[in-house]
């Protein structure tokens, strides 16, 4: 293992470093070891006992490392944990995300099957792990209103890739996948009816998400300052706000995590200020980032010209002005 050597970046809000990586690995083509490399990321700790205070950690660790990866574990992170509040188990040594995207009216629909199982049809979009993971937790909806949540093997899944036009985020294998008719055995629910979206631990996830993201920004962080050992005085100017709004995305992660950790918490107002708090600084991050490498960086070096896009693209899935519509009608 090829270990990374990534400082604190900040004082007030010093960042975990990254983790280290095989030194064959290749972050922005993987290969058939990419699925060897994730198991070992995950497999550090007990995702499921943590609290949030030590989860925010590791996640901060994940997305500094990589930010294709982070999304990769994270959502196997999230899995893990969805599964203890259902009162299950993950199988062994299985890798899981979570697919439940409704992007464009897609999602699956779900009618009894003669067995007492479901049969199950629909589209799923931006199935991340195809090909990498072996499960994934997804709602499956029974009407408008009701949904199941399913443990699924998908190691047998068509995945098309053909729909994702953008190289950003290309390692995390997205793709869409269209099922027609496929028989699930009761035994793969987990939870109640309605449990997925209902449970209290819905919301708080997303700071788990928000996490990654400020991991993320220590990246690019961390490429551009390997990019430009030298910067000059106008690349300071953008150093110095690169590290002021690092310290705002991690304050605001870290200050999320100790009030999840309050069972009495309001988890839904916690979580969307912290995405959102963090969000913005992360986009101030890759604004800056862009004008402070310019075309030299984002063309001709392989891991700005990633890390950028990457790091967009992720935070994205984050309605930001939905979000900030939604704070500012209601009074703390």
């Amino acid at each position: 293992m090829m270990a990374c050597v990534t400082g604190p970046l900040t004082t007030l809000e010093p960042l975990p470093p990254a983790l280290p990586l095989p030194e064959a690995y290749d972050r922005h083509h993987p290969g058939a070891d990419q699925r060897a490399v994730l198991a070992g990321l995950v497999g550090r700790r007990p995702w499921a006992r943590l609290t949030w205070a030590a989860l925010v950690e590791e996640l901060l660790a994940l997305g500094r490392t990589d930010v294709a990866l982070a999304k990769l574990a994270e959502s196997h992170v999230d899995a893990v944990r969805i599964l203890d509040q259902a009162g299950s188990r993950p199988e062994p040594g299985a890798l899981y995300g979570v697919w439940a995207s409704r992007s464009a009216w897609t999602g699956l629909a779900a009618t009894e099957a003669a067995d007492g199982g479901l049969e199950v049809s629909g589209t799923l979009r931006f199935t991340s792990g195809g090909g990498v993971l072996d499960r994934a937790l997804v709602p499956v909806w029974l009407d408008e209103d009701h949904h199941v949540l399913l443990d699924l093997d998908v190691t047998g899944l068509d995945h098309d890739t053909s729909f994702w036009r953008t190289a950003a985020m290309a390692p995390t294998h997205t793709s869409e996948v269209r099922v027609e008719r496929l028989v699930v055995p009761a035994s793969a629910q987990r939870g109640p009816v309605d449990f997925y979206l209902s449970r209290p631990g819905f919301w708080a996830g997303g700071a788990g998400v928000a996490a990654c993201w400020a991991g993320g920004a220590a990246r690019v962080v961390d490429v551009l300052r390997a990019f430009h050992p030298r910067p000059n005085p106008a690349q300071q100017v953008r150093f110095g706000g690169l590290r002021a709004d690092l310290a705002v995305a991690a304050g605001a992660v870290r200050a999320g995590a100790r009030l999840l950790d309050d069972p009495t918490t309001d988890t839904t107002a916690v979580a969307l200020e912290v995405r959102t708090v963090v969000v913005q600084a992360v986009h101030r991050v890759l604004a800056s980032a862009r004008l402070l490498t310019g075309p030299t960086g984002l063309a001709l070096d392989d891991d700005v010209a990633h890390a950028v896009p990457d790091l967009e693209l992720y935070t994205l899935q984050h309605n930001l002005d939905g979000a900030l519509a939604d704070l500012g009608t209601v009074e703390a």
